[in-house]
């Protein structure tokens, strides 16, 4: 059986036009809404996991940032310190310019690592902890 374009047009017209046009009506509302409810929890979700620095605000930045440039860190160091400090619940300018505060951010690393069964003298991360803390904390 055969149907031509107009027999084909004229068959979903009449389906269309003997339903009930509020369920129509309902699922064109649920469409458009459902779709906007799933965009939201995109930009959300998008939107924290890149918001390590969005907690700090701009004027702490341009501090850490001089902080950086002072004592000849790279950007990598200063983000390395940062998201240690957000992890040691530590205010991120001062683990640049506190010994207390960057010894307490080094203590909770080292407790970290000793958790997860590392050896702290032997992780990456902590040596280059130690470097840091060498060039920002120099003792004559």
């Amino acid at each position: 059986m055969k149907l031509s374009g107009r027999e084909f047009l004229r068959s979903l017209s009449e389906f269309f036009s003997q339903t009930d046009y509020e369920a129509e009506l309902l699922l064109l509302l649920i469409l458009p809404v459902s779709m906007l409810i799933i965009f939201l929890f995109y930009i959300n979700s998008r939107r924290s996991a890149t918001s390590l620095f969005d907690t700090i605000p701009e004027k702490d930045l341009e501090f850490i940032d001089t902080v950086r440039l002072q004592k000849g860190l790279e950007e990598f160091d200063r983000d390395f310190l940062i998201e240690l400090a957000l992890t040691s619940r530590v205010k991120p300018g001062y683990i640049f310019i506190d010994l207390d505060a960057f010894t307490k951010a080094e203590q909770g690393l080292k407790s970290k690592l000793l958790e997860q069964g590392d050896n702290p003298e032997k992780d990456n991360k902590y040596q280059h902890l130690l470097k840091l803390k060498s060039k920002l904390f120099k003792t004559h």
